[in-house]
């Protein structure tokens, strides 16, 4: 089976949201209790990644538009 065109770049982005989702929410959650601010914070990064995921643009996201 060949590869779909762009995949691997669309992979590798793709992956980069999921380990930024990752980061934000792995570094909010100790914080829970302590700080509200910075899990406000964690939870808008996390909001502002997965709309862009959402939106789908994943031409501009491949570099081939």
């Amino acid at each position: 089976m060949s590869q779909i065109p762009h995949s691997q770049a669309l992979d590798e982005h793709l992956q980069e949201m999921v380990l930024a989702l990752h980061a934000a929410v792995k570094g909010a959650l100790p914080h829970i209790n302590d700080d509200p601010a910075l899990v406000d914070q964690a939870i808008r990064d996390c909001e502002e990644i997965l709309d862009v995921v959402l939106e789908g643009d994943v031409a501009s996201w491949i570099g081939t538009s």
